[in-house]
């Protein structure tokens, strides 16, 4: 059975919880690490989660990091009101209180080390805010030609933000690094563009109260923990006027990454989850009400070379059918 690479940067978080559960149990992946960045919660309290998880799912010898304490330009904000007080909703996690005695930054270096040991086979997947991968960035550029894909979430195109009102809350947190990782992306015969996956699609993925049943039902102590925390959301939800549901950006975006490198090597079990479109990508900056909206120039008005592609489409369905199966068959009693 072939396997492919990944490193994951993400900041658990609910749907990154669920997105780690999905990578660790999917048998043809191999995570050679995992970066912190603060984001839904603290960094520090990132890493913890990042270490509950791993210990809650018998994968300590996975390699992780901390990343950096702040954001490139700006406050570290957190979203506890979404995530609850430690990120990951009602869940109880080993050590979640207990901190790393890990050094703040050693993400960006962990990206660089990573990327450079696998050449031309590591799946990056950012499922928070892009400062580790632009840290990264500034200081080894060739990480753009060293890496297999990469994929993001974050922004909205042609969207509603769910932060500020043309903002998605990944990229609201750090659009400076967001904005470093497509200029470093801005160069011709690049054999791979960052994949964007915004709201736009994202909130297409849709946990039902049926979803949640098909995944838990018998228990076992990770369903347990993503069950707790999928209450805490599906509350959040519901008070924010969407429902008793979820959306599961961060799982849907690693399921993308991982059945796109599948079909990559000519494996026919892997799923079509969605499509994507090139184009040119920038975020906003300086606007006073638009700071950090992601925009893409359909039209080619910036006369720029492409340096992104854009999540257009969506599986939801299949994308649940094909992740229950996945967490249940290395999870369930």
């Amino acid at each position: 059975m072939e396997h492919i690479n990944v490193l994951i940067d993400c900041d658990p978080g609910i749907d990154d919880l669920l997105a780690l559960t999905y990578a660790l149990a999917h048998p043809q992946v191999k995570i050679k690490g995992l970066v912190a960045s603060g984001g839904n919660t603290t960094t520090e309290q990132v890493a913890r989660n990042i270490r509950g998880i791993l210990e809650l799912a018998g994968r300590q010898e996975i390699p992780w990091e901390l990343g950096a304490a702040h954001p490139l330009a700006q406050e570290l904000e957190t979203t506890p009101e979404t995530h609850g007080p430690r990120g990951v909703g009602y869940a109880k996690l080993p050590d979640s209180t207990t901190p790393t005695g890990k050094s703040h930054g050693e993400g960006a270096r962990l990206w660089i080390d990573t990327v450079s040991q696998h050449p031309g086979e590591m799946i990056g997947i950012v499922l928070g805010p892009t400062t580790n991968l632009a840290l990264a960035l500034q200081q080894d550029p060739s990480i753009v030609q060293k890496l297999k894909a990469l994929y993001i979430m974050g922004g909205a195109i042609n969207h509603r933000g769910n932060t500020m009102p043309t903002t998605e809350w990944n990229v609201h947190s750090d659009p400076e690094a967001l904005h470093s990782v497509l200029r470093a992306y801005s160069q011709p015969g690049l054999s791979h563009y960052p994949v964007l996956c915004p709201l736009d699609c994202t909130e297409s993925i849709v946990m039902t109260p049926g979803h949640r049943q098909a995944l838990v039902a018998g228990g076992g102590t990770v369903l347990e923990a993503v069950d707790q925390a999928l209450e805490f959301y599906m509350q959040f939800h519901e008070s924010d006027g969407l429902g008793y549901i979820a959306h599961v950006h961060d799982p849907y975006v690693t399921a993308l990454a991982i059945n796109d490198a599948l079909q990559d090597i000519g494996d026919t079990d892997a799923h079509i989850l969605g499509s994507s479109t090139q184009t040119v990508l920038d975020v906003e900056l300086d606007g006073k009400l638009t700071r950090g909206q992601t925009i893409a120039d359909w039209l080619g008005r910036w006369g720029r070379e492409p340096n992104g592609r854009v999540l257009t489409s969506t599986e939801p369905e299949k994308f649940f059918a094909h992740y229950i199966h996945t967490v249940r068959a290395a999870y369930a009693r």
